[in-house]
């Protein structure tokens, strides 16, 4: 398995140029770069420098290198497997009333790939179900297949986010690379690093991801009144303080980052199902805090692992982690740096994340996950 990684900006172009005649050797390229994606020209040219590839585009709230992170560059990244191989499968005109379906049918598709070890996903961050989606995908795959990924984004003005395969990208699309070969060794983590605050609040009408009243009243005014002075930059403040969810006492717990708001209405929408009847407590963290969750979860992506094996480690990391961290948020990525050997680490800061549960040394279904640090590796044996 061989990784060539360059940064591309359009001021000063590549910081290293690809190759001069066309290599077909490559079998997948991963490009994550702003909103505003490059024009037609450059995706022509990397379709013409990588015939044989599946050139996947997704827009992030930050671009992840190494340890840098940076808004305006594009990190493209080439993949050629010595015996893996790649099988894409995509769907247009995703939205949050068709996410399940959308995801049922899309992983009926991945199914029937001979050989199916893993699934990267990369997903619409703002006008879809995620959560929904993957409700729809996960029963329909083989056993023992992970699932990791994230939702694409375009900051913490959260209005807009794109996804591309093999073309300029726009936005209502998932894609899906199924990744197929004996060879092939993944390793995954997820960590957050936040803690609960405030009483639990019964979440008494919602439809979806919009939740309208909490104890009966509007949710908007409770959430604004714990913000104080921080409701006057809502939504993007929301990032701050994510909701705790749980779907009754005993249901595991999971987070869900604000994505928009209707005054009028006086609810919120977020980036996943909360449905009537769930416990919600207000979240919150410190920088430290999220920086040990990414240690952790690089060390469990790594787990088992020798200095030569993590060829490519993926960062998928949520645009509410930057935003606390602030200058200090290439510290979570020096950590995983540290962990990942002589890795390429490459990545972006998403609306959302995708992974199981667990450490990832078993089998366990993906979910959608809001805060966290995702890791995962790629490598061949």
């Amino acid at each position: 398995m061989l990784v060539r990684s360059s940064i591309w900006t359009p001021t000063s172009g590549w910081s290293t140029p690809l190759p001069a005649e066309p290599d077909a050797t490559v079998q997948l390229v991963l490009s994550f770069g702003p909103v505003d994606a490059p024009d037609s020209v450059w995706f022509a040219t990397v379709a013409e420098r990588f015939p044989a590839a599946q050139h996947l585009y997704a827009s992030g709230g930050g671009q992840i290198a190494n340890s840098a992170v940076d808004d305006a560059h594009t990190v493209v990244t080439a993949v050629s497997f010595d015996q893996g191989s790649v099988h894409p499968v995509h769907r247009n005109g995703v939205d949050v009333e068709n996410s399940r379906a959308v995801g049922a049918d899309m992983g009926a598709e991945l199914a029937t790939i001979v050989g199916l070890r893993h699934v990267l996903i990369f997903a619409e961050g703002i006008g879809m179900n995620a959560a929904a989606f993957l409700d729809g995908l996960n029963p329909t795959l083989p056993p023992g297949v992970k699932v990791t990924g994230g939702l694409a984004s375009n900051g913490i003005v959260l209005t807009r986010s794109v996804i591309g395969l093999n073309d300029t990208p726009s936005t209502g699309r998932v894609v899906a690379l199924g990744l197929a070969g004996e060879s092939l060794h993944i390793g995954t983590g997820t960590v957050g690093g936040w803690v609960s605050f405030g009483p639990e609040r019964i979440v008494t009408r919602s439809t979806v991801a919009e939740v309208f009243e909490l104890d009966g009243e509007r949710a908007l005014d409770v959430y604004a009144r714990y913000l104080g002075d921080f409701a006057n930059e809502l939504p993007g403040s929301g990032l701050l303080f994510p909701l705790a969810v749980q779907a009754g006492k005993d249901a595991p717990m999971s987070v869900r980052t604000l994505l928009g708001i209707d005054s009028a209405a006086g609810s919120m929408r977020f980036a996943g199902d909360i449905p009537t009847g769930s416990i919600v407590r207000l979240m919150r963290t410190t920088t430290d805090k999220l920086i040990d969750g990414a240690a952790q979860a690089a060390e469990l992506a790594h787990d088992g692992l020798t200095a030569s094996d993590a060829t490519l480690t993926l960062c998928i990391s949520c645009i509410g982690r930057r935003a606390v961290m602030r200058s200090r948020v290439e510290e979570e990525l020096e950590e995983v740096v540290r962990l990942s050997g002589s890795s390429t680490v490459i990545g972006f800061y998403s609306n959302g994340e995708i992974a199981p549960p667990t450490d990832g040394r078993e089998f366990a279904t993906a979910v959608l996950h809001n805060q966290t640090m995702t890791v995962t590796t790629l490598s061949e044996r």
